[in-house]
């Protein structure tokens, strides 16, 4: 969608973020792992402060007190797996992308800006949160450009009501994050539909 250059450079490390968190995969391929590395170098030089927060629990003692809580949710982790701490300063940048992401896409299926009178809301969960969410929304789409298809990187489920102005998407990025997002046009629209106010 278009942006200001100003919108796009505060915003591409929350981008570098969510390339480097949605590649956590103890079962990543080759490629997935070398891009990875290059993604690491970059967010050392850009965003030092993230690297400190991701390996703050990497003693072998706090390795294990994360092993023992996400398996106490029901998260099977793989023998071997380092485990990270996404920390306020990841989720700070996750819920960047998330809005971001919500209204590109309402920008691809509406052909426009969500104006300024408009709302947007959007969340992110990890693979563990979210998978079983996937085939909640009727309508399925993927990055593709010409001959390439992303389906694997990232694709997305939507519902759009062009007549209310209302958009809803849940998208699928690598096999690491997912995001649901809500956008609509106008605060009338929630006047006249009270059930959704609070998106």
């Amino acid at each position: 969608m278009p942006a200001c250059s100003e919108c796009n450079r505060g915003t591409s490390t929350s981008d570098l973020v969510a390339a480097m968190v949605s590649r956590w995969d103890f079962y990543a391929n080759d490629q997935s792992q070398i891009d990875h590395s290059k993604l690491s170098a970059q967010v050392k030089r850009q965003a030092p402060e993230l690297v400190r927060e991701w390996l703050s629990a990497d003693s072998p003692a706090q390795q294990r007190k994360a092993r023992r809580h996400l398996e106490s949710h029901g998260v099977k982790v793989p023998f071997g797996a380092r485990l990270t701490t996404i920390g306020p300063t990841t989720i700070r940048h996750l819920n960047v992308f998330a809005h971001k992401l919500t209204l590109a896409l309402y920008f691809e299926h509406f052909k426009r800006p969500l104006n300024a009178a408009g709302r947007v809301q959007a969340i992110w969960k990890t693979k563990e949160d979210f998978f079983r969410l996937l085939n909640l929304f009727d309508g399925y789409n993927a990055l593709i450009q010409g001959q390439w298809n992303a389906a694997e990187v990232f694709e997305y489920r939507f519902a759009r009501n062009t007549q209310e102005g209302l958009f809803g998407c849940f998208a699928r990025l690598r096999q690491g994050l997912f995001f649901l997002g809500f956008a609509i046009e106008s605060d009338a629209t929630l006047e006249a539909n009270p059930e959704l106010d609070g998106i």
